[in-house]
């Protein structure tokens, strides 16, 4: 019975109304793993709360978003600039700008974490925040305009039928990709489990750093400190762009 008030869920629960973290639960109850449809996704990233993907607090300091400063910081210049794919709420963002990166620029599916980001971190005002899914708004980047791009715990909402943004990520790079992301993989409903090394390589990237996220974490790997133990199973994996007009 469950079952067929999930297959209900996914064909209606939409038209009438019902809300996706409601449908979201259900489904995870019921122990689905089928993937949703590229819509429900979305239509799940865009709500105002949606569960895993919303956060009260705005910290002035996190330990997660300077593991993104430590690893980045050897390779780069302040000057650099950055786009975070998923940029939620701000934290990453506003972390690099406090630690001196002012040109940098985010994409992020709902406009409501858009809106907690303008409100929370008044040092973003001005920085750009387009708004809407990623596979589609990446099309409007120049190629290699942006030097450095960045993900956490993005890729693995990437649907199977948009594996192309991989590709446009490496096309629009012009220095580095980085990406935190889980190593094991997930498979359910709303994660897709991505083997983020072979999908970046395949595009031309050069893979030049992996590491655990427990290694770049700033302290004490406890729950004070922002650390879940769930939290091991993610490495932040470092690429580098190929150019081959780079000499040209």
């Amino acid at each position: 019975m469950l079952n067929l008030f999930c297959d209900s869920l996914l064909s209606w629960g939409t038209k009438i109304g019902v809300s996706g973290n409601f449908r979201a639960r259900m489904l995870w109850k019921a122990g689905r793993r089928d993937i949703v449809s590229v819509p429900v996704l979305h239509d799940y990233m865009e709500q105002e709360k949606a569960q895993g993907q919303y956060y009260a607090s705005a910290p002035a300091w996190s330990s997660r978003s300077q593991t993104i400063v430590n690893l980045l910081a050897p390779h780069i210049s302040k000057e650099a600039r950055i786009l975070e794919i998923g940029c939620n709420s701000g934290r990453n963002l506003n972390h690099l700008w406090r630690a001196g990166y002012k040109a940098l620029g985010g994409i992020e599916i709902s406009k409501h974490a858009a809106k907690r980001l303008r409100k929370a971190y008044t040092c973003l005002a001005h920085v750009p925040i387009d708004i809407g899914p990623a596979e589609n708004l990446i099309r409007k980047f120049s190629n290699h305009s942006i030097d450095v791009i960045f993900t956490m715990a993005m890729l693995e909402h990437l649907h199977p039928d948009n594996k192309f943004l991989f590709k446009e990520i490496a096309r629009v790079a012009n220095q580095y990709v980085l990406s935190v992301e889980s190593r094991l993989g997930k498979r359910s409903h709303m994660q897709y489990p991505w083997d983020i090394k072979s999908e970046f390589t395949a595009v031309g990237l050069t893979c030049i750093e992996i590491k655990p996220w427990s290694a770049l974490w700033p302290g004490k790997l406890t729950a004070e400190n922002e650390w879940t133990d769930d939290l091991h199973e993610y490495d932040a994996f470092l690429f580098a762009v190929s150019r081959p007009d780079a000499d040209a």
